[in-house]
């Protein structure tokens, strides 16, 4: 199917990358009767995630788990008395506001487990 955006004609995918949206939200959007303008408006992020993003430096958490970035997230929100969102919320907002990143699953190669570690895109190897 085709939508009608700027006098063109254009696909679903074609409308993902002009408005940055994944496809199956915009999809989603049309469905409950957004006009299509409105269902490509970026969704807003979480203030609380927006300002602790402003108040650390990104590159300080390359290397980090997930788990060990969003315990100092929510020490940062109820320190400044936000309520803080959820690891997925987060991990996800973060992307979004800084798209150089990553996140990757790595095994320990102590008992095994698997950590989801936050790297730069094209990175491959933490030097410490």
């Amino acid at each position: 199917m085709k939508y009608l955006y700027n006098d063109k004609l254009l696909t679903i995918h074609e409308l993902s990358e002009i408005s940055g949206i994944a496809p199956h939200t915009i999809r989603d959007r049309l469905r409950r009767g957004y006009p299509l303008e409105e269902a490509l408006l970026d969704i807003p992020t979480h203030t609380s995630v927006k300002e602790f993003s402003q108040a650390s430096w990104y590159k300080d958490w390359i290397g980090m788990t997930i788990n060990d970035l969003y315990t100092i997230y929510w020490k940062w929100c109820v320190s400044h008395e936000y309520q803080p969102v959820t690891k997925q919320c987060l991990s996800r907002q973060l992307m979004k506001i800084y798209p150089m990143l990553k996140i990757i699953p790595l095994k320990t190669k102590d008992d095994g487990s698997c950590h989801r570690v936050i790297r730069m895109r094209g990175q491959y190897d933490i030097k410490e």
